[in-house]
Protein backbone atom coordinates (compact mmCIF):
# COMPACT_ATOMS: atom_id res chain seq x y z
CA UNK A 1 0.00 0.00 0.00
CA UNK A 2 1.63 3.17 -1.31
CA UNK A 3 0.20 6.94 -0.83
CA UNK A 4 1.51 8.77 -3.40
CA UNK A 5 1.52 13.02 -2.93
CA UNK A 6 1.93 15.68 -4.93
CA UNK A 7 2.04 19.31 -3.66
CA UNK A 8 1.07 21.50 -6.65
CA UNK A 9 -0.25 24.50 -4.24
CA UNK A 10 1.55 27.24 -2.23
CA UNK A 11 -0.96 28.36 0.07
CA UNK A 12 -0.54 25.88 2.65
CA UNK A 13 1.94 23.52 4.09
CA UNK A 14 1.55 19.71 3.38
CA UNK A 15 2.11 17.71 6.36
CA UNK A 16 3.03 14.46 4.29
CA UNK A 17 3.87 11.94 7.04
CA UNK A 18 0.42 12.72 8.56
CA UNK A 19 -1.58 12.52 6.06
CA UNK A 20 -0.22 9.34 4.62
CA UNK A 21 -0.82 8.12 8.16
CA UNK A 22 -4.14 8.53 8.23
CA UNK A 23 -4.82 7.24 4.59
CA UNK A 24 -3.06 4.08 5.34
CA UNK A 25 -5.16 3.67 8.52
CA UNK A 26 -8.11 3.78 6.69
CA UNK A 27 -7.54 1.60 4.21
CA UNK A 28 -6.46 -0.90 6.51
CA UNK A 29 -9.53 -0.52 8.98
CA UNK A 30 -11.70 -1.29 5.25
CA UNK A 31 -9.34 -4.44 4.86
CA UNK A 32 -7.86 -2.54 1.23
CA UNK A 33 -4.34 -3.28 0.33
CA UNK A 34 -4.77 -0.70 -2.53
CA UNK A 35 -2.40 2.31 -3.73
CA UNK A 36 -4.14 5.81 -3.21
CA UNK A 37 -2.95 9.13 -4.79
CA UNK A 38 -3.46 12.45 -2.78
CA UNK A 39 -3.38 15.69 -5.07
CA UNK A 40 -2.94 19.12 -3.49
CA UNK A 41 -4.46 22.04 -5.55
CA UNK A 42 -5.22 25.89 -5.46
CA UNK A 43 -9.12 27.15 -5.96
CA UNK A 44 -8.80 27.00 -10.09
CA UNK A 45 -7.19 24.50 -10.77
CA UNK A 46 -10.02 22.04 -8.62
CA UNK A 47 -12.84 23.76 -10.43
CA UNK A 48 -11.42 23.29 -13.74
CA UNK A 49 -11.16 19.06 -12.73
CA UNK A 50 -14.94 19.80 -11.43
CA UNK A 51 -16.13 21.50 -14.89
CA UNK A 52 -14.07 18.94 -16.78
CA UNK A 53 -15.00 15.82 -14.95
CA UNK A 54 -18.10 16.20 -13.12
CA UNK A 55 -19.60 19.40 -15.19
CA UNK A 56 -19.68 21.51 -12.06
CA UNK A 57 -18.43 24.64 -13.22
CA UNK A 58 -17.61 25.84 -9.09
CA UNK A 59 -14.91 25.56 -6.60
CA UNK A 60 -15.11 22.43 -4.10
CA UNK A 61 -13.23 21.33 -1.44
CA UNK A 62 -12.49 17.71 -2.91
CA UNK A 63 -12.75 15.47 -5.63
CA UNK A 64 -12.38 11.54 -5.32
CA UNK A 65 -12.32 9.63 -8.41
CA UNK A 66 -12.43 6.03 -7.99
CA UNK A 67 -9.70 3.80 -10.10
CA UNK A 68 -9.69 0.63 -8.81
CA UNK A 69 -11.56 -2.68 -9.57
CA UNK A 70 -9.02 -3.56 -12.44
CA UNK A 71 -7.95 -6.88 -12.97
CA UNK A 72 -5.10 -8.30 -10.97
CA UNK A 73 -4.54 -8.18 -7.11
CA UNK A 74 -5.56 -5.45 -5.01
CA UNK A 75 -2.06 -4.56 -3.94
CA UNK A 76 -1.23 -3.36 -7.10
CA UNK A 77 -3.86 -1.76 -8.15
CA UNK A 78 -4.51 2.17 -7.49
CA UNK A 79 -7.78 2.82 -5.38
CA UNK A 80 -8.17 6.25 -6.80
CA UNK A 81 -7.07 9.86 -6.53
CA UNK A 82 -8.23 12.31 -4.15
CA UNK A 83 -7.72 16.29 -5.29
CA UNK A 84 -8.05 18.42 -2.23
CA UNK A 85 -8.00 22.49 -2.69
CA UNK A 86 -5.94 23.59 -0.09
CA UNK A 87 -6.94 27.38 -1.05
CA UNK A 88 -10.38 26.33 0.07
CA UNK A 89 -9.10 24.83 3.21
CA UNK A 90 -7.16 27.76 4.30
CA UNK A 91 -10.14 30.03 3.86
CA UNK A 92 -12.28 27.67 5.19
CA UNK A 93 -9.90 27.21 8.56
CA UNK A 94 -9.63 30.67 9.49
CA UNK A 95 -13.53 30.88 9.23
CA UNK A 96 -13.70 28.72 11.75
CA UNK A 97 -10.56 29.05 13.94
CA UNK A 98 -8.95 25.92 13.42
CA UNK A 99 -5.61 24.82 11.95
CA UNK A 100 -5.31 24.72 8.50
CA UNK A 101 -3.64 21.49 8.82
CA UNK A 102 -6.89 19.87 10.30
CA UNK A 103 -9.27 21.16 7.22
CA UNK A 104 -6.95 19.43 4.96
CA UNK A 105 -6.70 16.31 6.83
CA UNK A 106 -10.56 16.61 7.12
CA UNK A 107 -11.19 17.28 3.22
CA UNK A 108 -8.85 14.18 2.48
CA UNK A 109 -10.37 11.69 5.02
CA UNK A 110 -13.81 12.77 3.35
CA UNK A 111 -12.31 11.83 -0.10
CA UNK A 112 -10.57 8.58 1.43
CA UNK A 113 -14.15 7.51 2.73
CA UNK A 114 -15.78 8.23 -0.76
CA UNK A 115 -13.52 5.72 -2.49
CA UNK A 116 -13.74 3.10 0.00
CA UNK A 117 -17.90 3.33 -0.76
CA UNK A 118 -19.08 5.49 1.88
CA UNK A 119 -21.79 8.08 0.59
CA UNK A 120 -23.38 11.25 2.20
CA UNK A 121 -26.31 11.92 0.18
CA UNK A 122 -29.33 11.55 2.84
CA UNK A 123 -29.14 12.20 6.15
CA UNK A 124 -27.76 8.94 7.65
CA UNK A 125 -25.15 8.43 5.29
CA UNK A 126 -23.99 12.17 6.08
CA UNK A 127 -24.06 11.84 10.03
CA UNK A 128 -22.17 8.33 9.35
CA UNK A 129 -19.93 9.95 7.16
CA UNK A 130 -19.33 12.64 9.67
CA UNK A 131 -18.57 10.18 12.91
CA UNK A 132 -16.28 8.68 10.32
CA UNK A 133 -14.60 11.78 9.89
CA UNK A 134 -14.40 12.73 13.48
CA UNK A 135 -12.71 9.27 14.09
CA UNK A 136 -10.03 10.06 11.99
CA UNK A 137 -9.60 13.35 12.81
CA UNK A 138 -9.15 12.58 16.66
CA UNK A 139 -7.05 8.95 16.01
CA UNK A 140 -4.82 11.75 14.23
CA UNK A 141 -4.37 14.03 16.82
CA UNK A 142 -5.99 16.68 15.15
CA UNK A 143 -9.26 17.29 17.05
Amino acid sequence: MTIQIANLQHLAPIHRKTLRAICKRLLREHGKTADLSLCYVDNDTIRQLNAQYLERDEITDVLAFPLGEGPGPEEDQLLGEIVVSAEKAVAEAAGRRIPVDAEIALYTIHGALHLLGYDDRTPAQKREMRRRERKALTEAGLL
